[in-house]
């Protein structure tokens, strides 16, 4: 047996578009997008040299090559398939969703018994970790992540905005008073990854200030130490937002500013329409949209003031 075989699923992609004679109707049975279908399509047809499809419109219909390429897959993939797929008496998907602890814990969680009484069809995995786990094609699984939107074969979407905020216990807040510029900087609490300066540009503070305090990597531990009495967190509202509800944080200055990076959505296009990832982006965005309106409301609470000169 010599050379190399073209990807399973590309055969898939061809099979379906070939027996339904359209792309995006073999799209909607295999969950893809038309685009990804035509992509898989011109990927077999590079592979193989052969054009496989006349293309008139929306229709597309099999030259006399992909049809003798069809003849010679159909009684493999049909076997593949019952191998890979036997049947299943269950009707509970699973779903992975892939984020950071601190948005786990803070933002999610609290939220998430709406979605399971929505959909208790669906069994979740939670998976936290800083590192973006790329998933395998056609898994469903997604990331909520805090960070920019960086060119990728991904979709990656907005979920929300966040803002910036200084807090710290009431006990600490009152010794040291709201004026940024007179903290000690051994007072101020560091994260590791955190852009912080245009929260120190607002304050009256030089945009590279050093921040002396202790140290962390998670934006949660890094508020909890906050709450401890351990220094003042500069931390994303999300995150703080219960807490500060609780009264175990408060604003230790009034200056508030937008994050530099969004929470995010990111998901593979090959894996948008399976019915449990569809499911679960539908209920995020309508989480996110009740989340921003809280957003909203506190800024009319809190309106950024001017910059503080120096």
């Amino acid at each position: 047996m010599t050379g190399k075989l073209p990807p399973l699923f590309t055969l898939q992609a061809f099979e379906a578009a070939s027996r339904l004679g359209s792309f995006s109707k073999a799209a909607d049975e295999l969950s893809l997008t038309p685009g990804a279908i035509s992509r898989q399509i011109r990927q077999l047809e590079d592979w193989s040299r052969l054009t496989l499809f006349k293309r008139n419109g929306p229709k597309v219909s099999l030259t006399d090559d992909g049809a003798a390429l069809l003849t010679r897959l159909a009684g493999p993939l049909s076997a593949l398939h019952q191998a890979i797929y036997p049947p299943d008496d269950t009707t509970q998907r699973t779903l992975h969703v892939s984020t950071l602890a601190s948005i786990a814990k803070e933002w999610l969680l609290p939220r998430l018994d709406s979605f399971t009484r929505q959909s208790p069809e669906i069994r979740l995995i939670i998976e936290t970790d800083y590192a973006l786990v790329r998933a395998a094609p056609r898994v469903a699984m997604l990331a909520i992540r805090h960070g920019s939107r960086q060119s990728t074969d991904q979709i990656c979407e907005t979920l929300f905005t966040d803002r910036l905020v200084a807090v710290t216990s009431p006990a600490l807040k009152a010794r040291l008073g709201t004026d940024a510029r007179l903290w000690p900087a051994t007072a101020m609490l560091q994260h590791l990854s955190l852009d912080a300066g245009n929260w120190l540009t607002a304050a009256g503070l030089p945009e590279d200030h050093s921040l002396q305090g202790q140290a962390y990597n998670d934006a949660d531990v890094l508020l909890e130490a906050a709450v401890q009495g351990q220094g003042i967190a500069l931390g994303r509202l999300s995150i703080a937002w219960r807490r500060l509800q609780a009264g175990s944080l408060v604003l230790a200055s009034d200056i508030i500013c937008p994050t530099p990076r969004d929470n995010l959505l990111v998901l593979r296009e090959d894996s948008a329409a399976l019915p449990e990832v569809r499911a679960f982006t539908a209920w995020l965005r309508e989480q996110a949209g009740l989340w921003q309106e809280q957003v909203n409301a506190f800024d009319l609470a809190h309106p950024v003031p001017a910059p503080t000169g120096k």
